[in-house]
């Protein structure tokens, strides 16, 4: 109906500039051009798209030039105006973050228009210069580049426990790190990945084979903190720790560690361990995943740490529930500043708060995602630092639907348990922190239970 009354408007407005040629109507004067793909549509989805959107990246298409995107003009203004893409899942109203992926109005309308008026291509002077990508990397080229010693098999069918492998990285001197990212051997059956730093002298995984998938003990797939093991000061005299180097997910690509002038430390001797998770796809295939860094120009006023704040395991959902809540805490042992936050919970994760309350008594919502979407779990980096003085409390509030109304549910019958597989549930809050440099980052958080649901055993 749209189009007729266009096309209707469009034939009464040329009839009437033939009956009078002297001059143009009001009317028709007033109506704008239609949006061109150079001048109009390419610098929104090079600020907002083309990160995900190019080849070799995450997103199944490519957004670089006007014949990749020009198919899918439809599908771009359906999806910025049911505001599903970017993914991007904060309420606006709680924070404000660096990395907020959200269209004004004026964008929407833009690309809305430009689909609806003929996605029409424009004069190529008008493009901006292309953004520039490193061969898959968003963090720019890696100064060094840790891989997988040979590819890995994975089969056609079946399902792959998450798991473990072990790279030994010969670290030969103290780094200080700016950036890194994990990049996907294999996208395609690559779900979710970690690059753990394991510090050197830690026992964690000391029985594992390099470059095999491994299984580790119940418990140890997202283990915490330095192995008592483990040596107690590198020799730039900084505290060795288990960390979280990198994260890879659908939402979380390269991770840059500079705010509040900070960079992440990897002490000589450490090696990589990759928690990976693997979907087979109906073929067989082979995987040699990767984790590139970034080094930093000089030695940090602060140290990032990237760690499971808050993991709480102690819930049983029952089967049927549409809202079942799991509470979290931790509270502050040492001073730090929180600058990043990713919740993770599995395919019943239906929404999440995080709060902060001060040793005052005083309060504030850091960060409420009302829509959680498991197959876009975004990492929010805050735009300002959160001080998080001694005796700070982290608290958690997240709402589960374990009924048949959630069409991603696995099996609403069933009662659900805490699991690193994604038929069982999770209550975790990855957080990125800065702390001094000389701070033992394993003794910044004290957990805290949360009241104790009923568990079967």
């Amino acid at each position: 109906m749209r189009r007729l009354l266009i096309a209707a408007f469009f034939f009464a407005a040329m009839a009437g500039v033939m009956t009078v040629p002297s001059y143009r109507s009001t009317l028709e004067a007033a109506t704008p051009a239609a949006p061109t793909f150079t001048k109009d549509v390419l610098p929104i989805l090079q600020q907002n798209c083309q990160e995900c959107h190019r080849p070799g990246a995450i997103a199944p298409m490519s957004f670089m030039t006007y014949k990749d995107a020009r198919p899918y003009a439809r599908a771009i203004e359906k999806a910025v105006v049911a505001k599903t893409m970017p993914p991007w899942f904060a309420d606006p109203s709680v924070g404000h973050f660096k990395n907020a992926k959200m269209l004004t109005d004026d964008q929407i309308a833009t690309l809305s228009a430009w689909a609806q008026k003929g996605a029409l291509e424009g004069d190529a002077k008008d493009a901006p210069a292309p953004v520039e990508f490193h061969d898959g990397w968003t963090i720019g080229k890696p100064d060094i580049i840790v891989k997988y010693p040979r590819p890995i098999e994975i089969p056609a069918t079946g399902v792959i426990d998450q798991s473990n492998l072990l790279v030994y990285a010969h670290f030969d001197h103290d780094m200080w790190v700016q950036a890194a990212q994990v990049l996907p051997g294999n996208p395609k059956i690559v779900h979710h990945m970690k690059a753990w730093i394991r510090p050197p002298g830690s026992a964690w995984m000391k029985d594992a084979p390099e470059g095999e998938l491994y299984d580790p003990p119940r418990g140890q797939a997202g283990q915490v903190g330095s192995d008592p093991e483990a040596v107690k000061v590198s020799t730039s005299g900084i505290k060795p720790v288990q960390d979280i180097l990198a994260k890879y997910n659908p939402g979380v690509e390269g991770q840059e560690f500079t705010i509040g002038n900070a960079a992440k430390f990897i002490a000589a001797g450490s090696d990589i361990v990759f928690e990976a998770h693997y979907t087979t796809n109906g073929k067989p295939e082979t995987d040699q995943s990767m984790v590139g860094i970034v080094l930093a120009k000089a030695p940090p006023e602060q140290r990032h740490i990237t760690t499971t704040a808050i993991s709480e395991r102690r819930f049983e959902i029952p089967a049927g529930n549409p809202n079942y809540e799991v509470d979290g805490e931790t509270t502050i042992n040492a001073p730090a500043k929180l600058v990043w936050v990713q919740p993770h919970m599995h395919y019943r994760g239906k929404d999440y708060e995080l709060t902060a309350v001060y040793p005052t008594g005083e309060s504030v919502t850091v960060l409420r995602v009302p829509n959680y979407r498991f197959d876009w779990q975004v990492g929010y980096e805050l735009a300002t630092p959160l001080d998080l003085p001694v005796g700070t409390k982290l608290k958690t509030v997240s709402h589960y639907d374990n009924s048949t109304a959630n069409k991603f549910n696995p099996d609403p019958t069933k009662n659900i348990r805490y699991g690193a597989q994604s038929w069982d549930e999770m209550n975790v809050s990855f957080v990125g922190i800065v702390v001094d440099p000389k701070a033992d980052p394993a003794k910044v958080f004290r957990r805290q239970g949360a009241p104790v649901r009923p568990e079967t055993e």
